[in-house]
């Protein structure tokens, strides 16, 4: 959001917008793997407290009804009292207090296990230890109609997919897949 901001750069507003689509999107349909969590970051100015609580409403009237759960400041001493352990005093500053802020926060490795399940069951193809190689098109060139894929755990190339539409997707580690429907 702050690049988005800070350089008008309305690529990467639209990025935020999607990926708050799609985390709240996961969390609704998969609440037993993903969930909100909260966020404390500690402010040790008042420059500090006031630049992020900002940026965070911000974030707020962006996310519009995908946000998860408003943003807010709590005091020195109610962030304290909520943790104890927190540093109070740091690199010749005091502690001015908290914001605290909501993200996703998910198991992706089953979610990523109930996505080929899922997928499997509706007659899909599910491959482990294997890699797009290269991109099959038409006759034109112009349109991607399919796929060939690498083993790699024997390194041979055993599947050409030729199936429409192809969608890319990435997965929650951040892999890209490629996934043919």
């Amino acid at each position: 959001m702050e690049k988005a901001v800070f350089n008008l750069d309305f690529g990467q507003y639209k990025l935020v917008l999607h990926a708050l689509d799609e985390r709240k999107r996961v969390i609704e349909n998969a609440p037993h793997l993903c969930h909100a969590l909260p966020c404390m970051t500690p402010c040790f100015s008042w420059f500090e407290v006031v630049y992020y609580w900002a940026g965070l409403k911000m974030y707020d009237l962006v996310a519009g009804r995908q946000l998860l759960h408003l943003s807010r400041y709590y005091s020195t001493k109610e962030s304290v009292d909520l943790f104890p352990t927190l540093l109070r005093e740091g690199k010749d500053r005091s502690l001015r207090g908290t914001v605290v802020y909501y993200d996703g926060q998910m198991n992706d490795s089953r979610l990523n296990v109930g996505v080929a399940c899922t997928a499997a069951l509706a007659g899909a193809a599910v491959l482990n230890h294997a890699e797009v190689v290269s991109l099959l098109k038409d006759d034109a060139g112009e349109r991607i109609i399919g796929a060939r894929v690498q083993d790699n755990l024997t390194g041979k190339f055993s599947f050409n997919f030729n199936y429409h539409p192809i969608r890319e997707q990435t997965s929650a580690a951040g892999v890209e897949q490629l996934v043919l429907l």
